[in-house]
């Protein structure tokens, strides 16, 4: 019963793992070429009042709100983890409430 945890626990795991890294993956996919326009706007590739605008806004509102969307992906994995981490303490509890009226047992009979 414990192995089957135990696999369920490495399971879960790496599943926490990969959407970790592929929140990153696509937050750097996302970002990337944003920031690259912007950086090129900022060196002068389009100039005036839009220019500024379309900067100001890019760093300020849109760049910040597409990161803040890949958080709530890793507040989803943390929570996983959470509740992994949860689990893990409860079949610790578990198996040692199951130790100690093993050994209860074994000393009556």
């Amino acid at each position: 019963m414990f192995g089957l945890f135990k696999w369920v626990e490495d399971l879960v795991g790496n599943v926490i793992n990969q959407i970790l890294q592929q929140v990153n993956i696509i937050q750097d996919a996302v970002t990337s070429p944003l920031r690259a326009l912007v950086q090129q706007v900022m060196g002068g590739i389009w100039k005036g009042d839009g220019s500024v605008r379309f900067v100001n806004e890019m760093t300020n509102e849109v760049i910040p709100m597409l990161v803040n969307i890949m958080g709530f992906n890793t507040n989803y994995a943390n929570a996983i983890k959470k509740s992994q981490d949860r689990m893990q303490q409860a079949v610790k509890q578990a198996t040692s409430a199951a130790q100690t009226l093993f050994d209860v047992f074994n000393q009556i009979f």
